[in-house]
């Protein structure tokens, strides 16, 4: 099998805490597939890049559906004519190249300051076979994201300062915020951490030597302000009109606007085929660990359960299924890409001004390991 292409849309890495996908990349190079990784000198969904990466990409998806499929994202307007020749005159490469350019033009440059994301063009969901005899002519398609380490915010500065706006924003903001990005990848919180607690409490329950054991205090992590009820959008925007300091008008606002592209499309459902492919797979990893303070004891959860996420290789987070065969297939798996890399770059932007952040961003530059190095101690 010929070894499957990447191109990286860089998103800066959090906590960096996460263990990397090398086992899933590396099922992916004996697959037929088309990766982007939408890294930068990161590991994030980010802006694609050729740093380091082999001049020639391919895929083997049938010659008639690269074909069809390069013409379709021409038609649609998603491709550029003038990249034919850059691509050599192969439909792959682009594709490939189309794909890239997508990234980079929805956000990609933002996004890869948070997150550390790749995307991957591939025929086949589970990375350890090859090929599919359901799928001869390599004519279904799907558009994954896999996070490759956890991106990190910290909410607690952000929450306080909302706290002096109003008493309910502080609650309001972090489930809007969780919940955009959790409609397409998946935010490690203090509900995943209270998980964790609870799953520890079950396996030591009965057990002479309970009090031996050491339980995070994952409760008294979590802010009182948390346990209000929320105001919803239309409440919040209220405070924000009415906010008399400037950063939390924009830090709302930004909030607001979070919200509202993650709504502007619907995560595919999983069909019958898909689930079967998936059966053996582990949850997604998480693309974004959110603490209320640096070294809490979500974080410390976190950190646990880091270390098996990778026992069995884990599904994307994102599952988009095209027809190469099918325009309007095409235009809505593009399409919804395209929500999913603007929700992603909202939310990088919208930490980058949250106080309390200055330390997560990735630096353009190798780390020794060959992963991104990070500004945060």
């Amino acid at each position: 099998m010929r070894r499957p292409s990447k191109s990286q849309l860089c998103a800066g890495n959090g906590s960096g805490r996460n263990q990397p996908t090398a086992k899933r990349k590396a099922a992916l190079a004996s697959t037929r597939v088309a990766a982007a990784d939408l890294m930068g000198v990161g590991d994030q969904l980010a802006i694609p890049r050729l740093d380091g990466v082999p001049l020639e990409h391919r895929f083997s998806a049938g010659e008639l559906a690269s074909i069809t499929l390069a013409q379709t994202l021409l038609e649609l307007d998603i491709a550029i004519a003038e990249d034919w020749v850059a691509a050599g005159h192969d439909p792959r490469a682009y594709i490939l190249k189309t794909l890239d350019c997508w990234i980079a033009a929805h956000g990609g440059e933002s996004i890869k300051r948070r997150f550390d994301l790749y995307v991957t063009l591939t025929d086949c969901l589970d990375g350890y076979v090859e090929g599919n005899e359901d799928n001869p002519d390599g004519s279904r398609l799907y558009l994954t994201i896999d996070a490759d380490k956890a991106g990190y915010v910290v909410f607690k500065p952000t929450l306080e300062l909302l706290d002096q706006t109003h008493p309910r924003a502080p609650a309001t903001f972090f489930q809007l915020f969780a919940g955009a990005l959790n409609n397409w990848v998946r935010v490690y919180d203090y509900r995943d951490a209270q998980d964790r607690v609870a799953t520890l409490c079950d396996w030591i329950e009965g057990e002479e030597d309970q009090d031996q054991y050491e339980i995070p205090n994952v409760e008294g992590s979590i802010p009182p302000y948390m346990n209000r009820r929320q105001i919803g959008r239309r409440g919040l925007r209220k405070v924000a009109y009415q906010a008399k300091k400037k950063q939390v008008r924009a830090i709302l606002t930004a909030l607001l606007e979070l919200s509202e592209i993650s709504d502007q499309a619907k995560r595919p459902e999983l069909t019958d085929e898909m689930r079967e492919e998936l059966c053996d797979t582990n949850p997604a990893l998480p693309s974004l660990l959110a603490v209320f303070a640096q070294n809490d004891a979500i974080e410390g959860c976190f950190d646990e359960e880091a270390q098996n996420m990778m026992e069995v290789t884990p599904e994307p987070s994102v599952i988009i299924p095209l027809n190469a065969l099918d325009r309007e297939s095409v235009l809505y798996a593009f399409r919804t890409l395209g929500v999913v890399c603007e929700t992603l770059a909202a939310a990088s932007k919208l930490i980058d001004i949250m106080p309390g952040n200055e330390q997560g961003v990735i630096k353009r530059e190798e780390a020794g390991n060959g992963g991104p190095s990070q500004d945060r101690e």
